[in-house]
């Protein structure tokens, strides 16, 4: 799922220089965190973004195709907020599901007022701008609007990444936005990285 989205959203050459350069550089990688890691570390690479920028990006392009694959997730929910409550209950079996090589992450995720969700999990930074990513991805699909606040790592745990999204309720137009985000970019895509 990961190939396919590079090589919709940059071509196959990049798709074909990130797997090359990722081929290289997997190394020592043994986890799936690591090895998705290295690949996007590469995209961002062969596409001279920063690697934020481009776990952030990925993480977004990758929502449409998640709820195609595995419509249950959405399923009887109306907000981001509720398939992320949700999903945060399955993400194991979930993140298994879509890419393999992801060790699923221990994400612990709590409601700290009516629009605003914590989340929780050890990682490296660039898989919280992938989280990020993803939380945009969704609250774009319901049409709703987000702020994400990366919170620095408390002292003694500089591998503990705490994100605070807070999804408004107010729809960014009237109407349901779903199918229409779907067919087209949102106001927050702007030009492409690279």
């Amino acid at each position: 799922m990961m190939e396919a989205i590079v090589g919709l959203e940059f071509g196959s050459d990049d798709l074909v220089a990130t797997r090359t350069l990722a081929n290289e550089r997997i190394g020592h990688a043994s986890s799936g965190v690591e090895q998705l890691s290295v690949f996007l570390h590469a995209l961002a690479a062969v596409r001279a973004v920063a690697p934020s920028t481009m776990f952030a990006l990925v993480g977004r392009r990758l929502v449409a195709p998640v709820l195609v694959e595995f419509p249950s997730l959405a399923k009887d929910q109306s907000t981001a907020m509720s398939v992320i409550l949700s999903v945060s209950r399955s993400l194991p079996k979930t993140l298994g599901a879509l890419m393999t090589i992801v060790d699923a992450p221990v994400l612990d995720v709590e409601l700290l007022e009516s629009d605003t969700l914590r989340l929780r999990f050890t990682g490296p930074s660039e898989i919280a701008s992938l989280v990020e990513g993803l939380g945009i991805g969704l609250s774009e699909h319901f049409g709703e609007r987000i702020t994400v606040l990366h919170v620095a790592p408390p002292a003694g745990a500089p591998d503990v990444r705490t994100l605070e999204m807070r999804i408004s309720a107010e729809r960014r137009g009237s109407g349901d936005r779903r199918k229409e985000s779907a067919n087209r970019r949102g106001p927050r895509d702007g030009p492409l990285p690279g």
